[in-house]
């Protein structure tokens, strides 16, 4: 979808909501609610929604989302409705619709979320909503779940640094939202404190979703002789790994999901973030009563997090001494702080 489209899609929306009131969704579909009466929703019954950027079979992050919603949906017996390709700064009005229908529990599954999900919270008090971010929440009735992500962040830096063959290494990103930034600073460190004089860069794309900007900035960083890449982008990473790793000295560590498919070889494991499960964890903490204005972080201990089979791209030797680098950090043994 366009941005064109997505705009005016935005705006029929807003104008169709002026006009009538709406309630049941209908579940797991990247359509508009249907409109109805409030009071035909199912007693009792918990409702919640999800708004993202992505679509639903994105292969990464949107989809990952989808599928956190679903388990909602199977494990609470909820009604769940979902809507995906919302740009960053375009979800007030789908936040307030989904509020002013009385959804219980409100997904901004977005980093580039905060300021709207934050506006739409002071409107509505009594809502609960989530982002799936690193925030600190608002104290009342906005919170986030997150990952530990630092761990993931100083884990692909050590594999960076443990195989590249020209002392080159590359992190790619979407967004510079701050979990990102404290991923980076991570890569940085993991990769130095493996092989103090090897060169680290950082590249924020700016986008999760054009692959033309991915292949673009992983290409000329590949001229440049860069030879080993995690990428953590979403439609625009995929599109990056496709390009480099044309050539056979690139390698690359893949992000959310197991990317080995993607590039047969040149793989060497992926960053396994099980979004799904997160997003059950919001959903359980808020049936518990337990929700609030706060963050709450998961990873490798809670096995949110963890890392792909390796498939002889490590040598014995190299995979040993991962582990037990992972291992320590599990265990805190190694400072993960960003600074």
């Amino acid at each position: 979808m366009n941005g064109v489209a997505m705009r005016l899609k935005a705006l029929i929306t807003s104008f169709f909501l002026a006009i009538v009131t709406f309630s049941l969704a209908v579940s797991c579909t990247t359509s508009t609610p249907d409109p109805a009466d409030s009071a035909t929703a199912s007693a009792g019954k918990l409702r919640v929604a999800m708004v993202t950027t992505g679509d639903q079979d994105d292969g990464s992050w949107s989809q990952a989302g989808y599928e956190g919603l679903s388990l909602i949906a199977k494990e609470f017996n909820a009604e769940v409705t979902f809507m995906g390709e919302i740009p960053d700064n375009e979800s007030k009005p789908y936040l307030r619709q989904y509020a002013g229908a009385g959804y219980d529990f409100i997904i901004a599954h977005s980093g580039g979320y905060v300021a709207d999900v934050e506006t739409v919270a002071d409107e509505f008090p009594r809502t609960k909503f989530a982002m799936v971010t690193t925030y600190p929440g608002n104290n009342r009735n906005l919170g986030a779940v997150a990952f530990r992500s630092g761990e993931v962040g100083y884990l692909s830096g050590v594999l960076a640094a443990m195989t590249t063959e020209t002392n080159k290494v590359a992190y790619l990103v979407g967004e510079a939202y701050p979990v990102y930034q404290e991923e980076a600073a991570l890569f940085r460190k993991g990769a130095l404190a493996t092989k103090p004089d090897v060169e680290v860069v950082t590249e924020f794309l700016g986008t999760w979703t054009d692959g033309e900007t991915g292949k673009t900035v992983a290409m000329g960083l590949a001229d440049r002789g860069f030879d080993r890449f995690a990428i953590n982008a979403d439609e625009a990473g995929i599109e990056a790994i496709k390009a480099i790793t044309k050539s056979s000295s690139v390698k690359v560590i893949g992000w959310t999901t197991d990317q080995y498919e993607i590039a047969p070889d040149h793989v060497i494991t992926s960053m396994l973030q099980d979004i799904p499960q997160l997003i059950l964890n919001a959903a359980d903490l808020f049936q518990q009563g337990k929700w609030e204005g706060k963050l709450y972080k998961f990873g490798l201990k809670e096995e949110i997090y963890s890392v792909a089979p390796f498939r002889g791209s490590l040598t014995p030797e190299q995979e040993a001494t991962f582990n037990a680098i992972k291992n320590k950090v599990i265990i805190g043994e190694i400072d993960i702080s960003p600074t």
